[in-house]
């Protein structure tokens, strides 16, 4: 089916045509939608730039029916990775 397709397109084509280079202008800034642009223009009202990072913790949990255990790691979870910091402020 491939090469059919091939051997058909082949009629189309004109192999003894002169190569012309292609020259495009960049244009010096790239465009983006208006919704895009709206959410990278700078707020006048707070200049800091801040920086946010996501983490995910995959947990592979003991086999035990023993909720105290689920309860400790949960606990420690939240006591040493959900509380804000100060640079968090």
């Amino acid at each position: 089916m491939a090469i059919n397709c091939i051997k058909q397109l082949k009629k189309f084509a004109v192999f003894d045509a002169p190569i012309e280079p292609v020259v495009t202008k960049v244009d010096e800034t790239p465009k983006l939608p208006a919704h895009i642009q709206e959410q990278f223009r700078p707020n006048p009202e707070n200049q800091a730039v801040g920086l946010r990072l996501g983490y995910t913790i995959n947990l592979n949990l003991p086999a035990t029916s023993d909720i105290a255990v689920f309860n400790a790691i949960f606990k420690s979870l939240k006591e040493n990775l959900l509380q804000a910091t100060n640079e968090d402020q």
